[in-house]
C-alpha cells in the first residue's frame, strides 16, 4: 500500500478525535502558515503513522519529501516538527542518510510522552500508571517544602483559589483549572522553579483523564474539601498533617480514576 493511503487508512480508523483534526488536509505551501497549530498538526501525524504501523526502533521513516506530498504541508513546517521530534529523542536525522526512528536503547523520554500527551494521542496503559506514582512522589514532597517555605502572598493566592473554586461549585461548573492552579500554587510555594516545571508536566499529562473525573461535580465538591483541609495543614505549617492530608487526597483520585 502506498504510503499516501496507509496513512489516510490509519488516521481514519485509528486516531483519537483530538489527534484527528489536527492532520491538515491542504496542500498549498504558500497558502500553509508555519503556526504552532500547524506543526502540531504535523507531529501528531508522524507520530500516529509510527504507532500504527508498528516500525521497529532504528527503521527508516519516510523522507522530507514523501512527507510533504502526504500529509500537504510545507517544508518549513515539517522540519520544524521534524527537529521538535529529534529533541526529544524519537527520530535521529542523518545528513545524507535519511530519517531514523531512535533506536530503543532505553525507555522513550519524559518530554517525548509529555508530547504525545499534548498532541491528544493515547499513552499506554504502564506509562499512566508509572506517571502517577511519580507525581504522587512529588506533590507530597511539595507539600512539605510549602508548609516550610510559603509566604502569606502564597497563603493568599492559595485561599482565594479554595473560595474560586466554592463559588465555581455552587454554580454547578467544573473546577479542573482551579484543581490544578491549587496543586501548582502548593508547589510553586516549596520556592523551586524546576520542581514547579516538572509538576507542571504530569499535569499536562494527566489533562484528558482530569477532565473525565472533573466532570463529576460529586468528585469536584470532595476535592475542594480535601483541598481546604491541605491548605489548613500548611498554614499552620504542619508538615506531616500536610504529607498525610495530601496522600490521602492523592489515593482518592487514584482510586477514583483522577489525574
Amino acid at each position: 500500500m502506498r504510503l499516501r493511503e496507509s496513512i489516510m487508512k490509519q488516521n481514519n480508523e485509528n486516531m483519537t478525535q483530538k489527534a484527528k483534526s489536527r492532520i491538515s488536509g491542504r496542500t498549498n505551501d504558500d497558502d500553509m502558515p508555519k503556526s504552532r497549530e500547524s506543526i502540531d498538526r504535523i507531529t501528531a501525524g508522524i507520530l500516529q503513522f509510527i504507532a500504527n504501523r508498528k516500525i521497529p526502533p532504528g527503521s527508516r521513516l519516510p523522507s522530507e519529501r514523501e512527507w510533504v506530498q502526504t500529509l500537504g504541508v510545507s517544508r518549513p513546517a515539517l522540519r520544524e516538527s521534524l527537529a521538535r521530534l529529534e529533541a526529544t529523542r524519537v527520530i535521529v536525522c542523518r545528513p545524507n542518510s535519511g530519517i531514523y526512528l531512535a533506536e530503543q536503547d532505553s525507555p522513550p523520554s519524559f518530554e517525548s510522552v509529555v508530547l504525545r500527551s499534548d498532541l491528544g494521542l493515547p499513552l499506554d496503559r504502564e506509562t499512566i500508571i508509572n506517571s502517577l506514582e511519580v507525581r504522587k512522589i512529588l506533590e507530597i514532597q511539595a507539600v512539605e517544602l510549602a508548609c516550610e517555605r510559603h509566604s502569606p502572598a502564597d497563603a493568599k493566592r492559595l485561599n482565594e483559589i479554595i473560595e474560586r473554586t466554592r463559588a465555581r461549585l455552587r454554580n454547578d461548573e467544573t473546577i479542573i483549572d482551579l484543581d490544578e492552579a491549587f496543586h501548582l500554587a502548593i508547589v510553586e510555594a516549596s520556592r523551586n522553579p524546576v520542581f514547579f516545571q516538572i509538576v507542571h508536566s504530569f499535569y499536562r499529562l494527566s489533562k484528558l483523564r482530569r477532565e473525565v473525573y472533573f466532570s463529576d461535580l460529586a468528585r469536584g465538591r470532595r476535592s475542594c474539601r480535601e483541598h481546604a483541609v491541605i491548605m489548613r495543614a500548611i498554614l499552620a505549617r504542619d508538615p506531616a498533617a500536610a504529607r498525610k492530608a495530601m496522600q490521602r487526597h492523592i489515593d482518592e483520585g487514584l482510586l477514583s480514576g483522577a489525574s
